[in-house]
């Protein structure tokens, strides 16, 4: 049968279900995510708040089976790869829609496998469960490292639905890691892992750790949901973020998501931790923020947003300690708060756009401030305290008329300083890690990403990086590293990005991803990174060719 009958009988047989029901989300960097930006622009219109919000990758289950339940195909030309990928959605997604396409051939009477993408499946009116397995093992030869790196992974995830107003997700996995020469540099100067926690071992080539996420969302009413736990938030367009980004390490948090009108507004009250290697085995403290975010569809194709946090730690010497109830206000300018308080605290404010057109190109962008004096500015007299940073972006999908060819470039950069705070329990830092993007401040970066899918279960990506940033050496402070106390400036004028050590990154890998069954992966991957820099200890060179299979698991990235 032909994917276009395949497809028409497809969306007869499916139901529209009520605008009430609660689904859980799709986890960080999910197959689905390009996917869903692909039909977007390809429809020439945004998607509206009740679907979904790919600026915040807020993407709720129950919502995407409707989106593509109710897919305008009459509107939009769709390659037999776009059909795939719509039928994927729909078995990913398979209890919030009734399409025949879910259901296993090799389904049983005893739940095993009676959904494409389930390994154990409940589907009832007041219950839903999905239960898989996950897995990733992955082995990788690399020319500036002895030995192998390597990804052992396994685990189990959990999604379930309790009547139409409660959903509860939760993943486990036991990860046992061979890291990459770059990663292992990271965790000799900072002591953590890219993305992960505690870890026991000091000097272990191979590193064992628990990896868990988990949490409860719930509806409030028609228009308000909220989710409660442990788990990673993305805030922005581009292949990276200056708001808010995945790459520190999981933590507690608080999201509500109002949606009306042509608005999607988001608040968010996290407590997340600090780190340093002289910590020990001591309990490390926590500081918190609080987030709003709200985007506008302010026509058919323009969405605008404004973004701001605080971060706060009130440790010794200040009366009140803890969350402080301030911002707890869903509405407020936090600024106004911190100001009005006299607080020590630190506020990052921020706008961004995004504009799809002519149903091939996607043009985005962030401006974010987290201090600034016009004055200084306009003098343009390198002042640290002008801390801002800066992204501009395009997409261009189907490029030059060959389906399923996807482009994206992108521009990044920070001025020294931006996101530090005279407190270092106040910076921008989750666990030594920088909460918005991977390489802290004083950085500029450029980044080309082309996706092509020539067959429907085949998907080839690369990916391009330079990036030029100032290095420090010793006690030195050069703006980079902003987890440090921005007392410690080496000057207060004549500020410029990449001062300290130059130094150079280029990066490229390809990844070639065959999809075997439902999201189970087979993968070869070959990558470059090299650093270049006026002191020999931070140059490198390496080449990594590798392979491995991936179940139920999202590729992992370490271009940093």
């Amino acid at each position: 049968m032909t994917y276009m009958r395949l497809h028409v009988l497809t969306w007869l047989c499916c139901a529209v279900l009520t605008a009430n029901s609660q689904g859980v989300y799709l986890p960080a960097h999910h197959y689905s995510t390009h996917v869903l930006d692909r039909m977007e622009i390809k429809q020439g219109r945004l998607a509206t708040p009740q679907e979904f919000n790919l600026t915040n990758r807020y993407f709720r289950r129950d919502a995407i089976a409707r989106y593509v339940d109710s897919f305008d195909l009459t509107t939009t030309r769709l390659t037999p790869a776009d059909y795939f990928n719509l039928l994927y959605l729909q078995s990913d997604n398979f209890e919030w829609t009734n399409s025949q396409n879910t259901l296993s051939k090799r389904r049983s009477r005893t739940g095993v496998y009676t959904y494409k993408s389930a390994f154990y499946a409940v589907n009832t009116p007041d219950f839903k469960l999905s239960v898989n397995p996950v897995t990733h093992q992955f082995a990788a030869s690399e020319t500036n490292k002895d030995g192998i790196v390597s990804f052992n992974t396994r685990g189990v995830e959990m999604r379930a639905a309790i009547g139409n107003n409660i959903g509860v997700y939760t993943r486990m996995e036991d990860d046992l890691y061979k890291p990459h020469s770059w990663s292992y540099d990271y965790f000799l100067t900072n002591r953590v892992l890219p993305g992960e926690g505690f870890l026991k071992t000091e000097d272990s080539v191979t590193f064992n750790y628990w990896r868990a996420r988990g949490y409860v969302s719930f509806n409030v009413n028609k228009y308000i949901d909220m989710q409660f736990g442990h788990d990673n938030n993305f805030i922005g367009n581009g292949y990276r973020t200056l708001y808010m980004s995945d790459f520190s390490r999981p933590h507690l948090f608080l999201r509500v998501n109002t949606r009306i009108w042509k608005l999607n507004y988001t608040n968010i009250y996290g407590m997340v931790y600090d780190y340093t290697r002289f910590m020990g085995l001591r309990y490390p403290r926590r500081h918190y923020y609080a987030t709003q975010y709200l985007a506008m569809n302010v026509a058919k194709n323009l969405h605008v947003g404004l973004f701001q946090t605080i971060v706060f730690q009130r440790d010794t010497g200040y009366a009140n300690g803890g969350f402080d109830p301030e911002y707890l206000n869903p509405i407020i300018f936090y600024k106004a708060v911190e100001n009005g308080l006299n607080s020590p605290d630190k506020a990052i404010i921020g706008g961004d756009f995004k504009y799809n057109f002519l149903k091939h190109f996607s043009l985005y962008g962030q401006a974010v401030i987290s201090e600034l004096i016009l004055q200084e500015v306009i003098k343009r007299s390198g002042w640290f305290g002008n801390k801002y940073a800066g992204q501009l972006g395009l997409k261009y999908i189907d490029m030059f008329g060959v389906s399923n060819l996807d482009m994206q470039l992108e521009y990044n950069f920070a001025r020294p300083y931006m996101y530090t705070s005279f407190n270092p329990r106040n910076a921008y830092v989750n666990y030594n890690q920088p909460m918005a993007h991977p390489l802290g401040a004083n950085f500029t970066e450029q980044i080309a990403v082309l996706r092509y899918q020539p067959l429907n279960r085949l998907q080839l990506k690369a990916v391009g990086m330079i990036a030029a940033y100032g290095n420090d050496t010793g006690n030195t402070n050069w703006g980079r590293n902003i987890a440090l106390n921005y007392n410690t400036r080496m000057k207060d004028y004549n500020n410029t990005i990449g001062q300290g050590v130059a130094t150079q990154l280029l990066m490229g890998d390809f990844t070639a991803s065959y999809m075997l069954f439902h999201n189970f992966f087979i993968d070869v991957q070959l990558a470059y990174r090299k650093t270049i820099s006026d002191l020999p200890v931070f140059q490198s060179e390496t080449f990594l060719i590798g392979g491995g299979i991936r179940w139920n698991m999202s590729e992992r990235r370490l271009d940093f």
